[in-house]
């Protein structure tokens, strides 16, 4: 888990990275999602911190096989294991192989767990990128996703007029501050360049990360605000990290909300319609059992 920690306004040079123009982001939309078309709402599902007990690799199957129809794609938001437990490929192996089952086009962003936070992240990241690297592509669907030269993990994609953007934002430990300032830097880069290039096709935005944000983000989050701010949009940052639901606005802005994740093995994959045509058009769904409703957190 983590604690909320202000975050500190500072400036910060961008780390401007050239891409090419085959990396543009703009995404070609489906028939049903013509621009100028009336909006239309989004669903999917969200689920992060899963599997980390023995008991929760028999959850999530069944919580793969019980989703609805409803959405248009699931994302695994981070931590495919405990922190405590080995960073062996077989995790890596057994988890790949729960999230194919899903019905649903399935994307996923990398957590501290399996990365940053193991005795070898160099090794770690290897086993993630043999097992999750372009993991949306075991999937047939009807619209493009667009992903980052510099870090392929990073993607972005339009749906009617709401815009979806992954990046790999972990919480845990710094393992090299050097990588991370970069990376930071690279998140930036490809957020900027996503609101360039869909500039007038969204109403509103979902920011996927891992990370619950504090101080050591900042080099990320500072720059974001001041996106979001220039956007006048309504932003979504979903993010796993800390265990516990939170649904606030601690970024300064009433333009952003930020929602952190149940644990995936103590309740469902939360449920979010977006209606880009509100002012507030983010909606959840926790669908939490009678039981759950007690003992989590409202």
């Amino acid at each position: 888990m983590r604690t909320i920690a202000g975050l500190v306004t500072f400036s910060f040079a961008l780390l401007a990275t050239q891409q090419s123009a085959a990396e543009t982001p703009l995404v070609n939309l489906t028939s049903s999602s013509v621009i100028g078309e009336q909006s239309s709402e989004v669903t999917f599902y969200a689920m992060g911190d899963v599997p980390y007990a023995p008991n929760e690799d028999l959850i999530l199957p069944k919580q793969i096989e019980e989703l609805p129809l409803d959405g248009r794609f699931l994302i695994h938001l981070g931590d495919i294991k405990s922190g405590a437990s080995p960073c062996a490929e077989e995790v890596y192996i057994k988890v790949s192989s729960m999230l194919r089952k899903a019905k649903s086009p399935t994307f996923i962003i990398p957590g501290d767990n399996e990365w940053n936070d193991c005795t070898s992240p160099n090794v770690a990241w290897k086993y993630w990128m043999k097992h999750f690297h372009n993991f949306d592509k075991n999937w047939e669907y009807d619209f493009e996703v667009k992903r980052q030269k510099a870090r392929n993990e990073n993607f972005s994609f339009r749906l009617h007029r709401v815009l979806f953007v992954g990046i790999n934002l972990v919480g845990g430990r710094v393992h090299d501050e050097a990588e991370w300032k970069i990376r930071h830097a690279q998140n930036v880069a490809w957020l900027t360049q996503v609101l360039k290039a869909n500039q007038g096709a969204h109403q509103a935005i979902v920011l996927f990360g891992h990370a619950h944000p504090i101080v050591k983000h900042n080099d990320f989050f500072t720059p974001f605000v001041d996106l979001v701010e220039k956007e006048k949009l309504p932003v979504l940052y979903l993010h796993g990290d800390g265990h516990k639901w939170i649904k606030d606005k601690p970024f300064g802005t009433e333009l952003i909300t930020r929602v952190q994740v149940d644990q995936g093995g103590l309740a469902p994959p939360l449920k979010i319609t977006v209606k880009p045509a509100l002012k507030d058009p983010f909606v959840f769904d926790r669908r939490l059992s009678p039981a759950q409703k007690q003992v989590l957190p409202r």
